[in-house]
């Protein structure tokens, strides 16, 4: 017995006696939690085993809650988790769960504040006939393989049936209080689950190579439904999310001045985010890439600033107007004298090169005041709002 199948003894027993109580098949729920590399590469290794470890608690709570307390929750190597639930389910019933699965693995990671951790969860039935620890195995492979073909067909079914959304994330000015601006998120309309995240789709396209497909499908429903909107948000900034992928497209920056000049969208309206990491997977090509956007107009910040590895001398030559700071040091700036230190910091760093500051993750009316007493001028986070449908946003505006 290898070492996988160790891990599972207690699992493996769980199955045994659902099969002899139940004398029925039993269904069980696996998840792997991609994008774990980049939290250990950008935040680093202790972090992500915080992130681990947060995880298997709200699995824990989760399978307790949801299938019963007994169930059996455990970590397989790798970033992999196994519930069992108590019951024995059948996999419909455990489908039928995966919506709020996927809530419960949502909110802010430890570690990760920004929730960006990517989810898979797949059921699979475990059958009387064949040895358990076997099919455990077979199915926590077939979960951790990338299948890119199978990934590329739910990609293209979920862009043709129009189930890509934007979500748009309210920005405020710190010192009026007025919404100057909102990120548009893509969100994934499932036909069966409902409102999910951005994180399956974005996984499923990364591993179909379909990244840019994404990117731009959800830039053209942005750009569609700013030029639809009321003149009383005419002027609202939106801030649109591209990748390293869109970055190393020769073609990128061309398209995307196609689009925004078939919406008739003002260009001096819109931002362009990306983060460190895209940044630096191919800083010439990102340069000549950037440059051209900005000479259309277009304003682009840098997400999640702190928490990669750009160099100072980077910084200083692409061309960039906003700094966006990570909501994991906002999250406890109004009590930690270090993250107030280090959004002071990029403050001063900001102000020197002549750039603007957006700040993540304000939920606290004392982390609104710290913000403006270190001088940072925009700010987005759930005190005011999450992100709505953009229908929702005149209310918003007028409220």
């Amino acid at each position: 017995m290898n070492r996988l199948s160790e891990s599972l003894s207690g699992c493996v027993r769980k199955l045994e006696t659902l099969h002899a109580r139940h004398d029925a098949d039993a269904g069980v729920i696996l998840v792997q939690i991609d994008q774990l590399a980049r939290i250990n590469n950008s935040a680093g290794t202790a972090t992500g085993d915080a992130v681990l470890d947060e995880i298997g608690r709200r699995l824990e709570s989760f399978a307790g809650d949801e299938f019963g307390q007994g169930s059996c929750v455990e970590r397989l190597d790798g970033p992999r988790f196994l519930i069992v639930p108590a019951l024995s389910l059948s996999l419909g019933a455990l489908r039928a769960q995966e919506r709020a699965l996927h809530v419960a693995l949502a909110e802010p990671m430890v570690g990760d504040p920004n929730g960006r951790v990517a989810i898979r969860i797949a059921a699979a039935l475990i059958t009387r006939d064949e040895p358990i620890a076997e099919q455990l195995m077979q199915a926590s492979e077939q979960l951790a393989r990338p299948a890119s073909a199978r990934d590329g067909v739910m990609v293209h079914a979920a862009l043709s049936r129009n189930e890509v959304v934007i979500h748009y994330q309210p920005q405020y000015d710190v010192a009026t209080g007025a919404m100057t601006g909102v990120e548009a998120l893509l969100r994934w309309q499932h036909p069966e689950l409902g409102l999910l995240g951005a994180g399956p789709l974005v996984t499923a396209a990364r591993a179909a190579r379909l990244e840019c497909e994404l990117t731009e499908h959800a830039h053209r429903v942005a750009l569609t439904e700013m030029a639809q909107w009321p003149k009383a948000l005419g002027k609202l900034r939106v801030s649109l999310n591209i990748t390293a992928a869109d970055l190393g497209d020769p073609d990128f920056a061309d398209r995307f001045a196609a689009m925004v000049k078939k919406a008739r969208v003002d260009p001096d309206r819109l931002t362009l985010e990306l983060t460190e990491q895209a940044m630096l997977s191919d800083p010439s090509s990102a340069a000549a890439q950037l440059a051209q956007i900005r000479a259309l107009g277009c304003a682009i910040a840098i997400d999640d600033f702190g928490t990669g590895y750009s160099s100072l001398s980077l910084l200083a030559r692409l061309p960039i107007d906003y700094l966006k700071i990570d909501s994991g040091f906002t999250r406890s700036i109004d009590g930690s004298d270090r993250d107030r230190i280090v959004v002071r910091a990029i403050v001063d760093l900001a102000r020197a090169l002549g750039l603007l500051v957006v700040a993540e993750g304000i939920e606290k009316e004392r982390q609104l005041e710290r913000l403006a007493e270190l001088g940072v001028a925009t700010w987005q986070g759930f005190l005011k709002s999450g992100p709505i449908p953009g229908d929702q946003l005149l209310a918003l505006v007028e409220a």
